[in-house]
């Protein structure tokens, strides 16, 4: 398992392997984000030009371009490779992009300023959080079909699929302002109220035990168990960071208010690596298939002509 690792100011970085150095791969865009990486393609988009070029790992002298949605919150790829999902928080919407030949195939609309998405584990349904509103979307994938609406008791700004169920963070109004653990069970419709924090929430990432998250709020990135609200650990220098993605016992963390990406044993927390020092850094896993992106030959990301 390696890194793909996108900054506005040092550029784009690759690593094969864990504890191999990164790795510096030319790229002509001037604020490429949202890196994403399966085992056949290679994901990063570009603010100013609005673009997302994408890459086979097979054929990377052939990119593919396809436009980027306006204030894009989210990028993920379809565990079959077929399809690339778009979030937008400025047009309120969700996209699913071919990767076969750049089309838009689908769009939906998404609540107000959407905040997050996630994939379930066989890449069929999609969770949105709704943002501005009281509300979480479950989509069919990569139709974005309505398949429910969670409805929230204050507006969500987080969500992802849980063992029996859906784990939501929300931003609670009131004298101050707070972040609230919610679950939801598969049939239920009212949520359970299971943690209450101060501050604005951040992300939240299920670990691979479906039991225990990660969420962020201004105190700092913690785990907890869901059932209970139990507080497992938490690490404040790491506050309020957006991205997290999690393979095994390892979390990798970025988006973070130092700019920094880190790589964290969610198991034994104290026992973490900084892996670029940036300034807005965001980070992906790069399967171990793609490896080859980190050959003696790595893909170049030149922006398109238009």
């Amino acid at each position: 398992m390696g890194f793909f690792i996108t900054d506005s100011k040092a550029g784009v970085y690759l690593a094969g392997q864990l504890g191999e150095p990164l790795r510096c791969v030319s790229c002509d865009y001037s604020s490429p984000c949202w890196p994403c990486a399966s085992k056949a393609h290679l994901v990063v988009a570009c603010r100013s030009k609005r673009e997302c070029l994408c890459i086979h790992q097979d054929v990377p002298d052939e990119p593919l371009y396809m436009p980027a949605l306006p204030g894009l919150g989210g990028v993920c790829l379809s565990p079959c490779g077929r399809y690339l999902y778009q979030l937008s928080t400025e047009a309120d919407c969700i996209h699913t992009f071919h990767l076969g030949s750049g089309e838009l195939q689908y769009a939906m609309p998404a609540g107000v300023f959407p905040r997050s998405m996630q994939l379930n584990h066989d890449g069929s349904q999609l969770l949105v959080a709704g943002g501005c509103m009281d509300e979480a979307y479950l989509l069919s994938a990569p139709e974005l079909y309505p398949l429910r609406t969670l409805h929230t008791r204050h507006p969500c700004f987080a969500a992802d699929f849980c063992k029996g169920g859906y784990a939501l963070l929300c931003a609670m109004e009131g004298d101050e302002l707070q972040s609230v653990l919610y679950m939801l069970s598969q049939q239920g419709v009212r949520p359970r109220e299971k943690l209450r924090l101060p501050g604005q929430p951040g992300s939240l990432r299920v670990c691979p035990d479906g039991e225990t998250a990660l969420l962020s709020t201004p105190d700092g990135l913690m785990r907890v168990v869901l059932s209970t609200g139990e507080l497992l650990w938490n690490q404040p220098e790491w506050a309020l960071c957006m991205r997290m993605e999690i393979r095994g016992h390892l979390a990798l963390i970025s988006d973070t208010l130092c700019g920094c990406v880190v790589l964290i044993d969610i198991d034994e927390p104290w026992k973490k690596r900084v892996l670029l020092q940036g300034t807005d850094a965001q980070a992906c896993f790069l399967p171990m298939l793609g490896k080859a992106a980190c050959t003696n030959k790595p893909p170049v990301f030149r922006a398109s002509s238009r």
